[in-house]
């Protein structure tokens, strides 16, 4: 799932215009050549959200019988390192085993193997068969920069990767009068030795130990940006009202995910949804993809430069962080899922602190509730003094961030955005050190992969989930592709904010289809609204509710509610469903914004006028109020 590339060398497109990244200025600021020799220095912005323009893949009968014994000989030697589930301390024996079969160093081992598809061996051969450009050295020159690594980074003086560069390894190239390699590629071959043995190296055989305990239980190591990610929930200790009558409608929930490294919060999702695993989803969604889009979008002028795919994502042991969505998302991603364990607070220190900064942001605020009973008593009701919309506490919630971010941490050194800038950047030359994080490919599948999911198998009249029935010409091809495996299961997503449509992967052609409701007399509503409609249908007799039944208790309800609001009457969840329904249009509005247009898929071709379903037509969304408190699991 990896996107745009911005690393010296890429291809990239300007407005269409095919450019050269020539020099990282920062981490939203880049230097790219035309092929007309132009220079232009642009910000992430101005870079289409294509891919990287890159030679398209081989097709494996491309390759010479040559290439693929080679990458087969390669796939049998490192195939222990491929294994998910190798212990970190064993890693370095490994590689150098492999590196000996091979015929390496175990530098190169680790590079090959970095970014190859484990399911696929032609993977393990360098692109175009030279490697990556500018890092390919020559057997004298890595020979020289792995004795000044090991001699001079790997000692217990620990100096820093930018003295043994410059006080190090530039006076030996010097002295044995060879071009010293590219600054990024000798930081690379840092980068590339198991942290174990830097660990060992740098520190002693007790400090490794004691991090090899740290990385085999359940806190992640945490020495890069990105290592880990903490993700969890919060209720605010606030009365919000809508937007409407200004009256109150409750408090929000926040899911919140922090960067552990540099302590930067790198995305979250606000609404008056219960937690969940689609709430979750759109918190993750949002920490890994960029932020200048999302921010134009709300009006917001804010430096926060986080984005990238997460290597580990750290949760409690709520339902939510333990379901299919999570488990299928991080195989998607090439990520890892480490629940903390029970009654063990310190293992999510990060969030829970940051929790606490954000209570203590709004104990002066109207409408604030305080965050235990002492506080409580004191506090005039929070129902009459609430003044802030779900929009304006998401705008404050935006300050707080923008000035956590910029504020120094003791055990920093830094502030957040420095820590997260530092590692990317030489703080005192302002030169490139590290390569930036890969933006996401696609992201309106990722999108869908942070979707609530389940499995059904093709029935003659579509799929149906929670008594709701989908069918599309689409679907109508697969079941006929299928037609001798009718026990094949096919995973299908939905969004819980809007039931009118669900999504079915496509395995063949790798997308998920768009399938519509069936029933023409299929209204859009949300999960709760769904739930709710059902409970009515059965309180009026129906203990087993079809579609219709839930279709016309789903009404009765709009309309009932409709004239309460005529009436001026609207009851706090009344007036919380309505902006409940508010905001998911909004929310999936401004994740629109950050997807962009999708691209087309070709139609399949269409089924007998027979076997074509009838299509949903779907009418405007109505209110309806949540009658209870439901998660948006994946059952």
């Amino acid at each position: 799932m990896k996107g745009l590339k911005l690393e010296v060398g890429e291809r990239v497109l300007v407005a269409g215009r095919p450019a050269e990244l020539v020099q990282i200025l920062d981490l939203d600021r880049y230097m790219v050549r035309f092929e007309s020799g132009e220079l232009r220095s642009l910000g992430r912005a101005e870079i289409d959200d294509a891919t990287s323009v890159e030679t398209p893949k081989r097709a494996y009968d491309d390759y010479t019988p040559q290439e693929k014994a080679e990458a087969f000989r390669w796939f049998e030697a490192v195939k222990p390192l491929l294994d998910g589930d190798i212990r970190r301390g064993e890693k370095t024996a490994l590689a150098d085993k492999a590196a000996e079969i091979l015929g390496v160093n175990r530098a190169t081992v680790y590079r090959r193997i970095k970014h190859c598809d484990p399911t696929d061996p032609l993977t393990l051969l360098p692109v175009g068969g030279q490697g990556r450009p500018g890092s390919r050295l020559d057997e004298v020159t890595e020979a020289l920069v792995q004795e000044v690594i090991r001699k001079h980074y790997l000692h217990r003086k620990q100096a820093t990767p930018t003295t043994v560069w410059t006080e190090y390894l530039l006076p030996a190239f010097k002295s044995a009068g060879l071009a010293e390699p590219g600054r990024a590629t000798f930081f690379r071959r840092i980068e590339d030795i198991d942290p174990l043995v830097v660990i060992e190296a740098r520190e002693g055989k007790r400090a490794a130990r004691d991090a090899k305990k740290r990385m085999s239980g359940s806190y992640p190591f945490d020495g890069a940006p990105l290592s880990s990610v903490q993700i969890d929930y919060w209720q605010y200790d606030i009365e919000i009202v809508d937007e409407v009558s200004r009256l109150p409608i409750g408090r929000p929930w926040l899911a919140m995910c922090i960067d552990t490294f540099s302590f930067m919060p790198t995305g979250y999702y606000l609404s008056l949804d219960p937690p969940g695993a689609s709430s979750a989803g759109m918190a993750i969604f949002h920490s890994i993809t960029r932020n200048e889009k999302w921010l134009a979008k709300l009006g917001v002028s804010m430096d926060w430069p986080v984005w990238g795919i997460m290597k580990m994502i750290h949760a409690d042991n709520a339902k939510e962080f333990r379901g299919d969505m999570m488990q299928r998302f991080v195989r998607y991603a090439r990520t890892k899922l480490v629940n903390r364990k029970v009654k063990t607070p310190r293992y999510g220190p990060h969030i829970e602190r940051y929790f606490g900064k954000l209570a203590h942001s709004v104990k002066h605020l109207p409408g604030a509730t305080g965050s235990n009973i002492v506080e409580k008593a004191k506090k005039a009701d929070p129902r009459k003094t609430a003044r802030l919309t779900l929009a304006d506490l998401e705008l404050y919630l935006l300050s707080v961030i923008k000035e956590h971010i910029n504020t120094p941490r003791k055990e920093l050194g830094m502030s957040p955005l420095e820590k997260w800038k530092s590692y990317f950047f030489d703080r005192e030359t302002g030169r490139q050190i590290q390569r930036l994080p890969a933006e996401a490919d696609d992201l309106a599948r990722l999108r869908k992969e942070l979707l609530p999911v389940t499995t059904r198998k093709l029935q003659h009249y579509g799929v149906q989930w929670d008594m709701l029935h989908y069918d599309s010409e689409a679907l109508v091809v697969i079941r006929q592709r299928y037609a001798k495996t009718p026990e094949k299961d096919f995973i299908i997503r939905r969004d819980p904010r809007d039931l009118s449509e669900v999504y079915v992967w496509d395995e063949d052609a790798k997308v998920y289809l768009t399938v519509p409701l069936r029933n023409p007399r299929g209204v859009a509503m949300n999960i709760w609204e769904h739930r709710a409609a059902k409970r009515h249908a059965q309180e009026k007799g129906h203990p087993r509710p079809d579609e219709n039944d839930i279709f016309d208790a789903h009404r009765e309800r709009s309309e009932r509610h409709a004239r309460i609001r005529e009436a001026e009457k609207e009851t706090i969840r009344v007036r919380r469903a309505a902006e409940q329904k508010k905001h998911h249009a909004q929310a999936r509005k401004q994740q629109q914004a950050v997807i962009g247009v999708e691209p087309t898929i070709s139609a399949p071709p269409k089924a007998p006028a027979s076997a074509a379903p009838t299509r949903s037509a779907t009418t405007a969304p109505s209110v309806v109020v949540e009658d209870d408190v439901f998660d948006d699991l994946d059952s």
